[in-house]
């Protein structure tokens, strides 16, 4: 039976399909989406009661969220909230932006910035030695 890989499911995916990001950029999104998805924010079916072995879920703040408001903290520290704002709504919410240029440049240096913070392997074990 012939199988096929949908491309573009979402706004990230036709962004690097039609070379506006990077595959490290797209990476950073995906991740970011996961994040999202891992903590909750979109809607899911609801199981009737948690099956053995599965642990009841805080419904106030998860460890998941926590980990996807740092790594949107990440940017904002590093470039202001705009950024921080603008990963969310392109990435979570399909806004498009392809067509104004300084907001697809303040996306990227946002995808570059999650890509080498949470996907290079972190911090730079030597960066005491370089006066970081």
């Amino acid at each position: 039976m012939p199988r096929a890989k949908v491309m573009d499911q979402t706004l990230i995916d036709r962004y690097l399909m039609d070379g506006l990001l990077t595959l490290s950029q797209h990476q950073a999104g995906e991740y970011v989406m996961s994040q999202a998805l891992q903590a909750g924010m979109y809607t899911k079916p609801l199981s009737s009661e948690p099956s053995s072995g599965e642990r009841a879920k805080d419904s106030v703040a998860t460890e998941s969220l926590m980990r996807y408001g740092r790594t949107l903290d990440l940017v904002g520290d590093r470039f202001g909230p705009y950024h921080k704002y603008l990963v969310e709504e392109v990435v979570l919410h399909g806004w498009d932006v392809s067509l104004d240029a300084k907001k697809m440049t303040s996306l990227k240096e946002a995808l570059d910035w999650i890509s080498e913070r949470r996907l290079a392997g972190g911090r730079n074990p030597l960066r005491r030695l370089k006066g970081e």
